[in-house]
């Protein structure tokens, strides 16, 4: 190992870290990978070496960018003291997928730089998938506030878009390396990037809302929401930033809504919180939808759900929704309703029921897909509201344990990404920030400050189309494995 290749390592890994929110340096996504791809061809070094390079980038990347881990609430884990060794966990565990990505990449590049982005895709995409699904590093997601260069995503999704990234950045390298400036990787990047272009300037269109929401944002901090004393304070909050937003309407026609938890109780039928919203609901006029607590059945024991909660003038709580994905280590153990003993391992992590299925809230007609909190950054399970009907998405997330760092900005930075990726307006509420609504094109119409106690008022309108990517899922997934048995034929013909 050189110190020349782990200097490359380290300058891939910050090229990274800043092309990401708090940042937004996104020119770097395009070239971020250029110095580990250069050290780890083949031509410069070992597979063992390139294994190790890619791990390094990886968690130097992943510390860099998740280091608000460190920064939890206290009061919202059981064992602060886990906070650090967590962080240091999770980057070495997420760095192991970019070991392989630049190990395929040395094993199978020789000359042909074009299987690249299907190795980079393919690692990317399994980071989605199972319980331990955590795409918050996707590179793409680096994007998000470019809305001009996510308008590809309504073709191949967010995937699309990393395979431009990646295919970019192994043209650029393949380019350095042969010094040719008319070679085909500098027309395929110039065509790549020209296109990319001309997609989102074309795609991009306005649409008039049609109807109103209302979003509000109690900023209810950790240090108080949860105790007993408490939770009048929040109801109170609740109801009087309501009202006065309700009041400053000047339609009927609209949709209040509250973040994740924004009740921190059990909502039980018939019990006193169910006649409390059901009064205030009656009182605005106009249907709301909150998060609360709710319970539920796994495997024959009762558990709390994350669950969403449609309140509707003199009908009081029509649809609830539970959440179907659950954050690993926090809301549940990854793995422990197939592997029982995992129940046993306590690390401080709730243990909540999962949902059964996709549950759309009927709005005056209009059909919301409910997002809680972290499934608002998987696209498939997204994609299942979309296909289930969805015309509007709303997404309600408590942000507040994540500090005033960089957290909640990419979490909301994510979930712009599924409102072009399904062509559709995304409200969403979060507790102390960022709350927004952005159309279908992921420019953010409004949005609110963070740890501050607002209200945001904004238009939105249903939509009915099906996107290509809502239609046909996570093809460039396929177009990549392609891609990779090409290039296992073609090493092994030689």
């Amino acid at each position: 190992m050189t110190p020349g290749q782990c200097i490359a390592a380290v300058i891939s890994a910050l090229a990274l870290i800043f092309a990401f929110p708090r940042f937004y340096l996104y020119p770097l996504a395009f070239i971020a990978l250029v110095p580990i791809l250069w050290v780890t061809h083949a031509a410069f070094c070992t597979r063992r070496r390139a294994f190790f390079l890619g791990w390094l980038t990886g968690f130097l990347f992943h510390l860099g960018t998740l280091w608000w881990l460190t920064r939890l609430y206290a009061t919202e884990i059981e064992y602060p003291w886990l906070r650090v060794p967590g962080l240091v966990a999770l980057a070495g565990f997420e760095g192991l997928f970019y070991a392989v990505a630049f190990w395929g990449w040395n094993a199978l590049c020789a000359s042909n730089w074009w299987i690249w982005p299907g190795i980079w895709v393919l690692t990317e995409y399994a980071r989605s998938v199972s319980s331990l699904a955590f795409p918050w590093t996707v590179l793409a997601n680096s994007l998000a506030a470019q809305p001009f260069l996510l308008q590809p995503a309504a073709y191949g999704g967010i995937w699309l878009l990393d395979f431009g990234l990646a295919s970019i950045a192994a043209g650029i390298t393949r380019l350095l390396q042969t010094r040719r400036i008319l070679s085909s990787p500098a027309i395929i990047i110039t065509g790549v990037v020209v296109l990319w272009g001309m997609s989102g300037l074309l795609g991009m269109s306005h649409m008039h809302p049609s109807e109103t929401a209302v979003i509000v944002q109690p900023n209810a901090l950790p240090e108080f929401k949860w105790q007993p004393g408490g939770r009048g304070r929040v109801y109170a909050d609740l109801k009087n930033i309501t009202l006065e937003a309700v009041d400053s309407l000047s339609t009927e026609d609209a949709l209040v809504v509250w973040p994740e938890t924004a009740l921190p109780v059990v909502i039980r039928s018939g019990g006193g919180v169910e006649y409390w919203l059901s009064r205030l609901v009656d009182r605005i006029g106009v249907p709301l939808i909150t998060g609360a607590l709710g319970t539920g059945e796994e495997h024959g024991e009762s558990l709390y759900t994350n669950a969403a909660y449609l309140v509707v003038p003199d009908s009081g709580i029509v649809s609830r929704y539970d959440k179907l994905h659950l954050v690993p280590f926090s809301e549940k153990m990854p793995f422990s309703r197939h592997i029982p003993f995992l129940k046993e391992l306590n690390l401080g992590q709730g243990d909540y029921a999962h949902g059964d299925s996709v549950a759309l809230f009927n709005i005056r007609d209009i059909r919301g897909g409910i997002l809680i909190c972290f499934e608002a950054i998987l696209p498939a399970l997204v994609r299942r509201h979309i296909r289930a009907g969805a015309e509007v998405l709303i997404t309600i997330t408590n942000d507040s344990w994540f500090g005033d760092t960089g957290a909640p900005e990419q979490h909301a930075a994510m979930a712009v990404i599924r409102s072009v990726e399904y062509r559709r307006w995304l409200i969403r509420s979060a507790n102390s920030g960022v709350s927004l609504i952005a159309d279908p094109w992921g420019r953010i119409i409004h949005r609110s400050g963070l740890f501050r106690q607002e209200f945001l008022i904004g238009g939105y309108a249903p939509r009915s189309d099906i996107t290509i990517y809502a239609r046909y899922g996570d093809w460039i997934v396929w177009v990549s494995i392609v891609l990779c048995i090409l290039a296992l034929i073609l090493k092994y013909r030689n």
